[in-house]
C-alpha cells in the first residue's frame, strides 16, 4: 500500500484537473486492507458528499493519473446529481390544495 501522503498528494493533483469545486475531505480519509487493499475517502462538492473507495491498484499502477482522472470525474457527475444549496432554496413550496368552504354545492 502506498504512505498516506502520497495517496492525497496524487489525490488533490487529479482533482484539481477535474474539477477545481471539488473538495477531498481529509478527515474521512482511512486505509483498508479487508476485504479490498486501497483507500476510503471522502469527496464534496458544494453541499453534496460521498464516501469513495479508490482500489490500491489504481494507485500503484503506472497510469494512475489516466485512472483517478475517470474514477474522480464519475464521481464529480455523481455529485453534481444532488441539489446544491442555492439550487434548493430557489424552490418553491408546492402549491396548497384549495380548502373546502363547508358550503354544498
Amino acid at each position: 500500500m502506498i504512505p498516506e501522503d502520497d495517496a492525497v498528494r496524487k489525490f488533490q493533483r487529479v482533482i484539481s484537473r477535474v474539477d477545481p469545486r471539488l473538495i477531498l475531505d481529509r478527515g474521512n480519509i482511512r486505509f483498508v486492507a479487508t476485504p479490498y487493499r486501497g483507500v476510503e475517502f471522502g469527496l464534496r462538492l458544494g453541499t453534496a458528499a460521498a464516501l469513495l473507495f479508490m482500489p490500491d491498484a489504481d494507485l500503484a499502477a503506472p497510469d494512475w493519473e489516466t485512472r483517478l482522472f475517470k474514477r474522480f470525474e464519475a464521481a464529480r457527475r455523481y455529485l453534481d446529481g444532488f441539489p446544491r444549496e442555492e439550487t434548493a432554496s430557489k424552490r418553491r413550496a408546492p402549491a396548497a390544495a384549495p380548502r373546502a368552504s363547508g358550503r354544498r354545492v
